[in-house]
C-alpha cells in the first residue's frame, strides 16, 4: 500500500541551458513546456524500458473567461499518453508531445476522475491511476506579491511527501529553471533520485544541441559518472603483455602470482 513518504531535491537548470532549451523550442515551434515533457518522457522511456509512458500534469482551469476573477482552486490533472516507440529522433519525439499536449488541453475541463471511470484502470492501492509521475510546469515570471507596506517572502519547506513515485516541478526564475524532484522514498533513495535527475540534464543537454539524434543514442550518463563508473569502481589493473609470451604461460603466470585467488 502506498505510504506517501517522500522527499524532494533542488532542480536548478542554468542560464546557459535555459537559452539553449528556448532556442530549441523557437526552432521546433514548441513551447517550453512541451521541450521538458518531452526530455522528460525520454528520461523515463529509458529508466523503465517501456515504449509508452503516461505523464500527469496539472493545468490551472481556468480557461474560460467567468472563471478569471473568482477565488477557488480549480486545477485539473491532464494524463498525457506519449509513445517512444520505433527509436524516434528528438524532432520526431517533440512534435508528438506537441500534439498530445495540445488534444490533452482541448480537453481539459473534463475532470480526471471522470477519465479514470472512462478508462477503468486496473485499480490497486499501490499506487494511482493511469500514471505514477507528473511534470509540474509553472510558465512566466512572476511579480512579487504586494501587501502595502507588508514585505512578503516565499518560506522553504522541508517536503516530506509525495503523491507519485516520481514528481518534476519547474518553474522559470529569471534567466533559469529551477524547481524540485519529489520522490517516493519507498522506492527511491536520494543517490537514486540525484542519479535520475543528472539523467534528465543529459537529455536536456543533448536534445538542446541536436534535435535530430534518436533516442538510443542519447547517452544518460555524464561525464562525471562514466568516470566514476569506469575508473573509480573498475581499477583492475591491466596485465603487462609479452608479445614473446604464450597465452597459456600468462596464464600460469598469473596464476602462480595470486594462487589463492577465484578464477573469473
Amino acid at each position: 500500500q502506498q505510504d506517501f513518504a517522500g522527499a524532494s531535491l533542488a532542480v536548478q537548470l542554468n542560464a546557459r541551458l535555459t537559452a539553449d532549451l528556448r532556442q530549441l523550442a523557437q526552432r521546433q515551434g514548441v513551447t517550453l513546456y512541451m521541450a521538458l515533457m518531452t526530455a522528460w518522457a525520454t528520461t523515463l522511456t529509458r529508466l523503465s524500458g517501456q515504449a509508452e509512458v503516461v505523464i500527469g500534469s496539472p493545468v490551472a482551469g481556468r480557461g474560460r473567461s467567468e472563471l478569471e476573477d473568482l477565488v477557488g482552486l480549480f486545477v485539473n490533472t491532464l494524463a498525457v499518453r506519449i509513445d517512444t516507440s520505433g527509436n524516434p529522433s528528438g524532432e520526431a519525439l517533440l512534435a508528438q508531445v506537441k500534439t498530445r499536449v495540445l488534444e490533452a488541453q482541448e480537453h481539459q475541463d473534463l475532470p480526471f476522475e471522470q477519465v479514470v471511470e472512462v478508462v477503468r484502470p486496473t485499480r490497486s492501492l499501490a499506487h494511482p491511476p493511469l500514471f505514477q509521475n507528473t511534470l509540474n510546469w509553472i510558465p512566466g515570471k512572476h511579480a512579487a506579491a504586494s501587501l502595502g507596506d507588508l514585505r512578503v517572502v516565499p518560506i522553504e519547506q522541508v517536503n516530506q511527501v509525495s503523491k507519485f513515485d516520481l514528481s518534476l516541478n519547474l518553474s522559470e526564475q529569471g534567466e533559469t529553471l529551477l524547481g524540485t524532484l519529489d520522490y517516493a522514498t519507498a522506492l527511491f533513495d536520494e543517490a537514486t533520485a540525484q542519479r535520475y535527475l543528472g539523467y534528465f540534464v543529459q537529455v536536456l543537454e543533448t536534445l538542446a544541441t541536436d534535435e535530430q539524434t534518436h533516442l538510443d543514442r542519447i547517452t544518460l550518463v555524464g561525464k562525471e559518472e562514466r568516470r566514476y563508473l569506469l575508473e573509480t569502481l573498475n581499477t583492475t589493473a591491466l596485465a603487462q603483455v609479452n608479445d614473446e609470451q604464450t597465452v597459456h604461460a600468462m596464464i600460469e603466470a598469473r596464476a602462480a602470482s595470486t594462487p589463492e585467488g577465484v578464477a573469473a
